[in-house]
C-alpha cells in the first residue's frame, strides 16, 4: 500500500482519480470503489468519505445511482476544472519565452466588495500572476486564456482591464522576477525527482502497483505546475530541474498510465468488496 504524503490530501487525490480515469470511464464511480482506491493510496475510509462529502458540498461531485449503488459523478464545474488543467499538466515542458511578452491585469474593486477583491487576488495568484502594485498584476502572456476564462467564469471581469505588451525597461528583468516567490520551487522539483525516480527504479509488478505509483506521480506533478508561474527559463533558477522533472514525469506516466487504468476498471467492475 502506498502511504499518502501531506500534499496528497484525500480531496486532491479524488480530483486526480476523476481526472485521470473516471471522466473517461463513464464519468461515475461508486462510493465503495472510490474508497477502496483511496485506501490503496493510504487514505482511510473515514477520511475518504469526509472528502467526498466536502466535494459534494462544493458542487464538484453530484450524486449518481446509475450502478444501482451510491456513487458520484463529476459536476460540470469539476469537468471544466479538469479540462482547464490538462494543458498545463501535460504541456508544461518549459517556461514562457522572453519574446512572448507579458499579460498586465489592472483592477479596481470597491471597498464594499472586499470578498470579491480577495477572490480575484487569490485566483490570479493561482494562475501564476504576481503583483507589481496592489491593483496591477502581471504574468507571462501565455496565461491570458486561463485568466480570461477565470474572470468571466467568476463574473470578476467587470473589475478588470487587461493588456499585453513587451518589457522595454528600465530595471533588469531579474528584478521583475522578484515579484514571484519561486525560491521553494527548486526544492520542490528536486523532491519530486528524487521520489519518483526511486519509484520508477523499483519497477511495476501489477496494475495495482502501477495505480499506487501513477496517482501520486500525477498529483505531485499537478501541484508543481500550478505552483510554478512558468517564467522564462532565463528568469528561473530552477529551469534545469523543471525540464528534468517534466522528462521524468512524461516517461513515468507513459509507463504507468495504461496498467493503472486497468486497475481502476477492474475495481469499478468488482462491485462491493
Amino acid at each position: 500500500m502506498a502511504i499518502a504524503r501531506a500534499t496528497e490530501s484525500p480531496r486532491n487525490l479524488i480530483i486526480t482519480i476523476y481526472g485521470a480515469f473516471v471522466r473517461d470511464l463513464g464519468g461515475s464511480v461508486t462510493v465503495a470503489a472510490l474508497v477502496r482506491l483511496l485506501g490503496e493510496l493510504g487514505i482511510d475510509g473515514a477520511a475518504s468519505r469526509s472528502a467526498i462529502n466536502r466535494l459534494k458540498q462544493q458542487h464538484l461531485l453530484e450524486r449518481d445511482e446509475r450502478h444501482g449503488r451510491p456513487g458520484y459523478v463529476a459536476s460540470a464545474s469539476l469537468i471544466e476544472l479538469l479540462r482547464d488543467g490538462d494543458e498545463r499538466i501535460f504541456g508544461s515542458t518549459h517556461g514562457a519565452e522572453l519574446t512572448d511578452g507579458w499579460l498586465i491585469v489592472v483592477f479596481t474593486v470597491p471597498e464594499s466588495e472586499r470578498d470579491q477583491r480577495h477572490l480575484l487576488r487569490t485566483r490570479l495568484h493561482a494562475l501564476g500572476c504576481a503583483p507589481m502594485s496592489p491593483g496591477v498584476w502581471i504574468a507571462p502572456r501565455r496565461t491570458e486564456g486561463d485568466v480570461r476564462r477565470m474572470l468571466v467564469g467568476l463574473s470578476l471581469d467587470r473589475y478588470v482591464s487587461m493588456f499585453v505588451g513587451d518589457y522595454v525597461g528600465f530595471a533588469e528583468l531579474d528584478r521583475l522576477a522578484e515579484a514571484w516567490d519561486v525560491a521553494p520551487l527548486r526544492r520542490n522539483y528536486q523532491r519530486f525527482i528524487t521520489r519518483h525516480r526511486r519509484a520508477a527504479a523499483r519497477g511495476v509488478r501489477s496494475p495495482a502497483a502501477a495505480f499506487s505509483q501513477y496517482v501520486p506521480l500525477l498529483d505531485g506533478w499537478r501541484h508543481l505546475v500550478f505552483e510554478d508561474p512558468g517564467l522564462p527559463d532565463a528568469l528561473t533558477p530552477h529551469a534545469e530541474l523543471r525540464r528534468e522533472a517534466f522528462e521524468l514525469f512524461g516517461a513515468a506516466a507513459q509507463a504507468l498510465a495504461g496498467s493503472a487504468r486497468q486497475h481502476v476498471v477492474e475495481t469499478i467492475a468488482a462491485g462491493p468488496g
